[in-house]
Protein backbone atom coordinates (compact mmCIF):
# COMPACT_ATOMS: atom_id res chain seq x y z
CA UNK A 1 0.00 0.00 0.00
CA UNK A 2 1.24 3.07 -1.14
CA UNK A 3 -0.84 6.04 0.50
CA UNK A 4 0.83 6.11 3.74
CA UNK A 5 3.56 7.81 2.15
CA UNK A 6 0.39 10.17 0.29
CA UNK A 7 0.01 13.45 2.70
CA UNK A 8 -3.06 15.56 0.67
CA UNK A 9 -3.86 19.14 0.76
CA UNK A 10 0.37 20.11 0.10
CA UNK A 11 -0.29 21.20 -4.32
CA UNK A 12 -3.21 23.93 -3.95
CA UNK A 13 -6.16 24.00 -6.67
CA UNK A 14 -9.37 24.55 -6.97
CA UNK A 15 -11.62 21.33 -5.53
CA UNK A 16 -15.13 21.33 -4.12
CA UNK A 17 -15.82 24.82 -2.68
CA UNK A 18 -12.70 25.82 -3.29
CA UNK A 19 -10.36 23.56 -0.59
CA UNK A 20 -6.97 22.04 -2.01
CA UNK A 21 -7.88 18.40 -2.91
CA UNK A 22 -4.34 17.19 -4.27
CA UNK A 23 -2.38 14.92 -2.93
CA UNK A 24 1.64 14.77 -3.22
CA UNK A 25 4.14 12.29 -2.31
CA UNK A 26 5.79 13.60 0.83
CA UNK A 27 9.68 13.59 0.58
CA UNK A 28 10.89 9.58 1.81
CA UNK A 29 12.97 9.42 4.20
CA UNK A 30 16.98 8.76 2.95
CA UNK A 31 16.88 5.36 1.63
CA UNK A 32 20.11 3.34 3.50
CA UNK A 33 22.56 2.35 0.80
CA UNK A 34 22.57 -0.90 2.59
CA UNK A 35 19.59 -2.04 1.89
CA UNK A 36 19.76 -1.11 -1.69
CA UNK A 37 21.18 -2.89 -4.32
CA UNK A 38 25.28 -1.58 -5.16
CA UNK A 39 25.84 -0.99 -8.73
CA UNK A 40 28.19 -3.85 -9.14
CA UNK A 41 28.66 -6.80 -6.63
CA UNK A 42 31.73 -6.67 -4.31
CA UNK A 43 33.24 -8.98 -1.59
CA UNK A 44 31.84 -7.11 1.52
CA UNK A 45 35.10 -5.51 3.37
CA UNK A 46 34.72 -5.30 7.17
CA UNK A 47 34.65 -2.07 6.62
CA UNK A 48 31.02 -2.34 5.14
CA UNK A 49 30.04 -5.05 7.26
CA UNK A 50 30.52 -1.96 9.87
CA UNK A 51 28.69 -0.30 7.89
CA UNK A 52 25.35 -2.30 7.41
CA UNK A 53 25.27 -2.83 11.03
CA UNK A 54 25.64 0.94 11.63
CA UNK A 55 22.76 1.69 9.23
CA UNK A 56 20.88 -1.04 10.43
CA UNK A 57 21.53 0.25 14.22
CA UNK A 58 20.24 3.67 13.04
CA UNK A 59 17.25 2.92 11.39
CA UNK A 60 16.35 0.76 14.38
CA UNK A 61 17.70 3.70 17.12
CA UNK A 62 18.69 6.70 15.46
CA UNK A 63 19.78 7.75 18.51
CA UNK A 64 22.12 4.80 19.18
CA UNK A 65 23.08 5.00 15.72
CA UNK A 66 24.34 8.19 16.17
CA UNK A 67 26.60 7.47 18.53
CA UNK A 68 27.82 4.89 17.02
CA UNK A 69 28.13 6.85 13.86
CA UNK A 70 30.52 9.58 15.57
CA UNK A 71 32.61 6.87 17.50
CA UNK A 72 33.38 4.93 14.11
CA UNK A 73 34.26 8.13 12.86
CA UNK A 74 36.39 8.46 15.32
CA UNK A 75 38.33 6.16 14.82
CA UNK A 76 38.55 6.76 11.37
CA UNK A 77 35.38 5.30 9.40
CA UNK A 78 35.65 8.23 7.07
CA UNK A 79 32.91 8.60 4.32
CA UNK A 80 30.93 5.22 5.01
CA UNK A 81 30.71 6.67 8.79
CA UNK A 82 29.93 10.06 7.95
CA UNK A 83 27.36 8.06 5.70
CA UNK A 84 25.79 6.50 8.00
CA UNK A 85 25.59 9.83 10.72
CA UNK A 86 23.73 11.39 7.53
CA UNK A 87 21.67 8.47 7.72
CA UNK A 88 21.29 8.87 11.27
CA UNK A 89 19.88 12.54 11.26
CA UNK A 90 17.57 12.00 8.56
CA UNK A 91 15.77 9.17 10.47
CA UNK A 92 15.06 11.71 12.93
CA UNK A 93 14.28 14.20 10.16
CA UNK A 94 17.18 16.13 11.54
CA UNK A 95 16.97 17.22 7.31
CA UNK A 96 19.42 20.21 8.41
CA UNK A 97 22.20 18.10 9.71
CA UNK A 98 21.57 15.12 7.32
CA UNK A 99 22.31 16.71 4.28
CA UNK A 100 26.02 18.43 5.09
CA UNK A 101 27.38 14.69 6.15
CA UNK A 102 25.05 13.14 2.71
CA UNK A 103 27.03 15.72 0.76
CA UNK A 104 30.32 14.93 2.18
CA UNK A 105 29.96 11.03 2.35
CA UNK A 106 29.13 11.59 -1.70
CA UNK A 107 32.16 13.73 -2.45
CA UNK A 108 34.13 11.82 -0.23
CA UNK A 109 33.10 8.18 -1.92
CA UNK A 110 33.28 9.90 -5.61
CA UNK A 111 36.91 10.86 -5.23
CA UNK A 112 37.91 7.34 -3.81
CA UNK A 113 35.96 5.70 -6.90
CA UNK A 114 33.41 4.31 -4.82
CA UNK A 115 30.09 3.89 -6.79
CA UNK A 116 28.31 4.07 -3.86
CA UNK A 117 28.63 7.89 -4.09
CA UNK A 118 25.84 7.93 -6.65
CA UNK A 119 23.62 6.24 -3.96
CA UNK A 120 24.78 8.95 -1.02
CA UNK A 121 23.96 11.77 -3.67
CA UNK A 122 20.66 10.71 -3.99
CA UNK A 123 19.99 10.42 0.07
CA UNK A 124 21.62 14.01 -0.13
CA UNK A 125 18.89 15.33 -2.63
CA UNK A 126 16.49 13.00 -1.03
CA UNK A 127 17.23 15.38 2.17
CA UNK A 128 17.25 18.53 0.56
CA UNK A 129 13.91 17.88 -0.63
CA UNK A 130 12.20 17.23 2.65
CA UNK A 131 14.29 20.35 3.92
CA UNK A 132 12.36 22.15 1.49
CA UNK A 133 15.48 23.69 -1.08
CA UNK A 134 14.04 22.15 -3.88
CA UNK A 135 17.21 23.50 -5.82
CA UNK A 136 20.11 22.02 -4.03
CA UNK A 137 17.93 18.59 -4.27
CA UNK A 138 18.25 18.99 -7.92
CA UNK A 139 21.94 19.42 -7.96
CA UNK A 140 22.32 16.33 -5.82
CA UNK A 141 19.67 14.43 -7.86
CA UNK A 142 22.22 15.25 -11.02
CA UNK A 143 25.30 14.48 -9.17
CA UNK A 144 23.50 11.18 -8.68
CA UNK A 145 22.64 10.79 -12.26
CA UNK A 146 26.02 11.49 -13.54
CA UNK A 147 28.08 8.65 -13.59
CA UNK A 148 25.15 6.62 -14.46
CA UNK A 149 26.12 3.77 -12.13
CA UNK A 150 22.44 3.32 -10.60
CA UNK A 151 20.53 0.53 -11.91
CA UNK A 152 17.28 0.92 -13.33
CA UNK A 153 15.16 1.28 -10.33
CA UNK A 154 17.10 3.95 -8.17
CA UNK A 155 17.67 5.48 -11.35
CA UNK A 156 13.67 5.42 -11.82
CA UNK A 157 13.54 7.00 -8.45
CA UNK A 158 15.70 9.89 -8.51
CA UNK A 159 13.73 11.03 -11.30
CA UNK A 160 10.79 10.47 -9.30
CA UNK A 161 12.67 12.65 -6.80
CA UNK A 162 13.16 15.37 -8.85
CA UNK A 163 9.75 15.42 -10.76
CA UNK A 164 8.68 16.27 -7.12
CA UNK A 165 11.50 19.13 -6.65
CA UNK A 166 10.38 20.73 -10.15
CA UNK A 167 6.64 20.28 -8.91
CA UNK A 168 7.47 22.61 -5.77
CA UNK A 169 8.97 24.70 -7.52
CA UNK A 170 6.01 25.32 -9.87
CA UNK A 171 8.24 24.48 -13.13
CA UNK A 172 5.37 21.68 -14.76
CA UNK A 173 6.90 20.85 -17.55
CA UNK A 174 9.90 19.91 -16.33
CA UNK A 175 8.48 17.40 -13.72
CA UNK A 176 6.51 16.38 -16.75
CA UNK A 177 9.60 15.31 -18.58
CA UNK A 178 10.89 13.66 -15.47
CA UNK A 179 7.73 11.37 -15.12
CA UNK A 180 8.33 9.99 -18.84
CA UNK A 181 11.77 8.69 -17.85
CA UNK A 182 9.99 7.66 -14.43
CA UNK A 183 7.53 5.41 -16.43
CA UNK A 184 9.98 4.22 -18.69
CA UNK A 185 12.67 3.03 -15.91
CA UNK A 186 10.22 1.78 -13.36
CA UNK A 187 6.62 0.94 -15.59
CA UNK A 188 5.61 -1.15 -12.76
CA UNK A 189 6.05 2.12 -10.03
CA UNK A 190 1.91 2.93 -8.69
CA UNK A 191 3.64 6.13 -7.84
CA UNK A 192 5.04 7.49 -10.46
CA UNK A 193 1.58 7.30 -12.47
CA UNK A 194 -0.58 8.35 -9.31
CA UNK A 195 1.91 11.65 -8.81
CA UNK A 196 2.16 12.35 -12.71
CA UNK A 197 -2.12 11.96 -13.24
CA UNK A 198 -1.88 14.38 -10.30
CA UNK A 199 0.41 16.49 -12.17
CA UNK A 200 -1.14 16.38 -15.66
CA UNK A 201 -4.78 17.17 -13.62
CA UNK A 202 -3.06 20.44 -12.27
CA UNK A 203 -1.96 20.96 -16.15
CA UNK A 204 -5.30 20.52 -17.16
CA UNK A 205 -4.40 17.50 -19.43
CA UNK A 206 -7.59 15.76 -17.85
CA UNK A 207 -6.88 12.91 -20.66
CA UNK A 208 -3.79 12.11 -19.23
CA UNK A 209 -4.61 12.55 -15.99
CA UNK A 210 -7.29 10.10 -16.44
CA UNK A 211 -4.81 7.35 -18.63
CA UNK A 212 -2.21 7.80 -15.46
CA UNK A 213 -5.00 6.80 -12.86
CA UNK A 214 -6.04 4.30 -14.83
CA UNK A 215 -2.48 2.91 -14.56
CA UNK A 216 -1.98 3.20 -11.25
CA UNK A 217 -5.15 1.63 -10.18
CA UNK A 218 -4.68 -1.62 -12.15
CA UNK A 219 -0.94 -1.49 -10.65
CA UNK A 220 -2.31 -1.01 -7.08
CA UNK A 221 -6.39 -2.25 -6.61
CA UNK A 222 -7.78 -0.71 -3.35
CA UNK A 223 -5.08 2.11 -2.44
CA UNK A 224 -7.07 5.00 -1.12
CA UNK A 225 -4.41 7.37 -2.19
CA UNK A 226 -5.27 6.12 -5.74
CA UNK A 227 -8.69 6.24 -5.39
CA UNK A 228 -8.88 9.96 -3.86
CA UNK A 229 -6.89 11.47 -7.02
CA UNK A 230 -9.03 9.14 -9.53
CA UNK A 231 -12.27 11.21 -7.84
CA UNK A 232 -10.37 14.83 -7.99
CA UNK A 233 -9.82 14.04 -11.76
CA UNK A 234 -13.21 13.03 -12.13
CA UNK A 235 -14.54 16.01 -10.16
CA UNK A 236 -12.44 18.14 -12.18
CA UNK A 237 -14.13 16.70 -15.22
CA UNK A 238 -17.58 17.31 -13.84
CA UNK A 239 -18.18 13.69 -13.59
CA UNK A 240 -19.54 13.98 -9.95
CA UNK A 241 -20.82 10.86 -10.05
CA UNK A 242 -17.50 8.87 -10.65
CA UNK A 243 -15.86 11.56 -8.08
CA UNK A 244 -18.48 10.10 -5.53
CA UNK A 245 -17.86 6.95 -6.40
CA UNK A 246 -14.40 7.31 -6.50
CA UNK A 247 -14.33 9.24 -2.72
CA UNK A 248 -16.65 6.64 -1.53
CA UNK A 249 -13.95 3.70 -2.92
CA UNK A 250 -10.66 5.37 -0.99
CA UNK A 251 -12.85 5.45 2.27
CA UNK A 252 -13.97 1.57 1.91
CA UNK A 253 -10.11 1.00 1.54
CA UNK A 254 -8.41 2.65 4.60
CA UNK A 255 -11.01 4.70 6.53
CA UNK A 256 -8.07 5.97 8.94
CA UNK A 257 -5.82 6.79 6.20
CA UNK A 258 -5.51 10.30 5.07
CA UNK A 259 -6.95 10.08 2.07
CA UNK A 260 -9.87 8.96 2.81
CA UNK A 261 -10.52 11.77 5.55
CA UNK A 262 -9.84 14.04 2.80
CA UNK A 263 -12.24 11.90 1.10
CA UNK A 264 -14.41 11.95 3.83
CA UNK A 265 -14.81 16.06 3.77
CA UNK A 266 -14.88 16.22 0.10
CA UNK A 267 -18.34 13.93 -0.06
CA UNK A 268 -19.42 16.27 3.04
CA UNK A 269 -18.96 19.08 0.44
CA UNK A 270 -20.59 17.65 -2.23
CA UNK A 271 -23.81 16.51 -0.16
CA UNK A 272 -23.60 20.60 1.51
CA UNK A 273 -24.08 21.77 -1.95
CA UNK A 274 -26.51 19.27 -2.94
CA UNK A 275 -28.59 20.51 -0.12
CA UNK A 276 -28.37 24.07 -0.91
Amino acid sequence: MISSLILPLLMQSATPFGSPIDPVLWPSKARPESVVSSPSPRIKTPSDIRFDQCVDQAADDPAAGLLAANKWQIEGGGYLARNCLGFAYAEQENWAKAIPEFVQAAEKAQAAGDERAANFWSQAGNAALANGDELSALKYFRAALAPNTLDGLLKGEVHLDMARAYVALDQYDEAKKQFILVHQLVPEDPLGWLLSATLARRMGDLVQAKSDIAVAAKLVVTDPGIALEAGNIAYQAGDMVNAKSNWEQAIKFDPDSPSAKAATRYLAQLSAGDAE
